[in-house]
C-alpha cells in the first residue's frame, strides 16, 4: 500500500497545500480500488506511526517556508546516520516524518521507504486560498507525485 499523508492549515493561505494536494490525489486514484490511501490532516501527530507501519511507501506532502516560492522539492527521507537515543522525538508534542517513520520502526518492526514533498509558500496569513507562486506549482507537484506512486506500484497510468 502506498499511504500519502498531506499536512498543515487549509486556513492559513499557502500552508493549506498539503491537505489540498492529498485531496486531489484521493480524487484520482479512488476509481483504481485499492493499494493506495490519502490522509488531509492539520498536523503530524504519534499514532500516524501505525498506518505508516502498514505502508509499503509513505509520501508525504507539506508547504515548506524558504527559497524561492512556488518551489517544488522532494527528499528521501533516509535513516537517521546517529541514533537519537532511547526515547523518540515522536512522543514529544513536534512530530516530523523522521520521527514518524523510526517510531513506526521502533514500535511495529516495520519502516517503509518515504518521501517529502514540498513547496515554498509565501503567504502563511489567516485565508483559504493559495498564493499565485503556489497556485502556479499545483500542477507539477501532482504530476511529480503522480509519477512517484507510478514507479511504487504496477500501474500504467493514474487516469481511471
Amino acid at each position: 500500500m502506498i499511504l500519502v499523508i498531506g499536512y498543515g492549515n487549509p486556513l492559513c493561505g499557502d500552508d493549506g497545500l498539503g491537505p489540498d494536494v492529498a485531496g486531489r490525489l484521493a480524487e484520482a486514484v479512488d476509481a483504481l480500488g485499492g493499494g493506495i490511501e490519502c490522509l488531509s490532516i492539520h498536523q503530524l501527530t504519534p499514532e500516524l506511526a501505525e498506518p505508516i507501519s502498514r505502508a509499503g511507501t509513505v509520501i508525504f506532502v507539506d508547504a515548506a517556508v524558504g527559497n524561492v516560492p512556488g518551489g517544488i522539492t522532494c527528499y528521501k527521507l533516509a535513516r537517521p546516520t546517529q541514533a537519537h537515543g532511547a526515547t523518540p522525538q515522536a512522543f514529544t508534542h513536534h512530530v516530523n516524518p523522521g520521527a514518524l517513520l523510526e517510531n513506526a520502526e521502533l514500535l511495529y518492526g516495520r519502516r517503509p521507504a518515504a518521501y517529502l514533498y514540498t513547496v515554498s509558500g509565501c503567504n502563511f496569513n489567516l485565508g483559504d486560498s493559495f498564493s499565485p507562486a503556489v497556485e502556479a506549482a499545483l500542477p507539477g507537484l501532482l504530476e511529480r507525485m503522480k509519477a512517484r506512486i507510478l514507479r511504487c506500484t504496477n500501474l500504467v497510468s493514474l487516469n481511471p
